[in-house]
This record gives C-alpha cells, sequence and structure tokens, in this order.
C-alpha cells in the first residue's frame, strides 16, 4: 500500500490527537521541543514537524518519549487532550476566593495554558494541509 493511501480521515485525527497530547505534556512541564527530539533521537526540526503533522510518530519514538519522561502513553495515545488539559487545570489551579465579590470563585489560568491552546488552534488549521501534502482535493476525497 502507498503512503498516501494510509493516509485517512481516521488516521489525521488519531494524528492530531497525538500531537495535541505531545505538545500539551512538553509545554505543561515546560520542555524545549529539542529535549523531546533528544528523547526521539532525531533533531529537533524532525520532532517540530511531527508536532505539526507533517510527520508521523514511530511507535518506538513515543515509546522512548515517555519512558525518559515518566509520562504514560496510553494518556497520549488514546485520551482526549481537551479533557487531560482540565484535569490538569483542575488539579494544579484550583479555584480561589475571589476578595473582590463575596461568594465568588476565580481560577487564573497560567500562561502555559493559553499558549497550549494556541498551538492546537494552529495545529486544527494547519493539520490536514501539512498531513496529506499537496495530494489533489479528488484523492483528499477517497480517503476520506
Amino acid at each position: 500500500m502507498s503512503r498516501k493511501g494510509r493516509k485517512n480521515r481516521n488516521n489525521l485525527e488519531i494524528n492530531k490527537r497525538i500531537c495535541k497530547q505531545l505538545i500539551l505534556h512538553r509545554v505543561w512541564n515546560n520542555l524545549p521541543q529539542r529535549e523531546i527530539a533528544k528523547d526521539m533521537q532525531t533533531t529537533f526540526q524532525q520532532y517540530q514537524k511531527v508536532e505539526r503533522c507533517y510527520n508521523r510518530i514511530f511507535a518506538e519514538q513515543l515509546v522512548s518519549i515517555c519512558k525518559n519522561r515518566g509520562w504514560r502513553s496510553e494518556i497520549i495515545m488514546e485520551a482526549d487532550p481537551q479533557e487531560t488539559l482540565n484535569e490538569w487545570i483542575s488539579r494544579d489551579y484550583p479555584y480561589k476566593e475571589d476578595p473582590n465579590i463575596k461568594d465568588a470563585q476565580v481560577r487564573i489560568m497560567p500562561d502555559k495554558y493559553h499558549k497550549i491552546k494556541r498551538s492546537w488552534d494552529v495545529l486544527d488549521k494547519s493539520a490536514q494541509r501539512n498531513y496529506y501534502g499537496d495530494m489533489s482535493d479528488a484523492e483528499k476525497i477517497m480517503n476520506i
């Protein structure tokens, strides 16, 4: 089967989910892309392409990252990234009393939350183009 034949809509969604989890885990832990690239035994540029859905990550690379960082591979492969982010926000940034409003609770979102969300927005906008490359519209439709 050709490489293009393996790229279908379902695989794109799986790839996006894994990419979002990698972005989430990396940014949440304040790691630069070059550190994750070292875990994969690849270059920074190659890892950057993984996060942008240009390249897919190999299973052994994902296992290596998880092993080196102590991350759970089943979360990266299967969990919904938004649910993971929500869980981590609730755990690490609980609601606090708002001194200006009686009986009000506020949660101050950390900068990394906004960085993660911006990265996900960019990924959502560019993933299909990056993943399929320069395939024709007809080829994309046939793979959906």
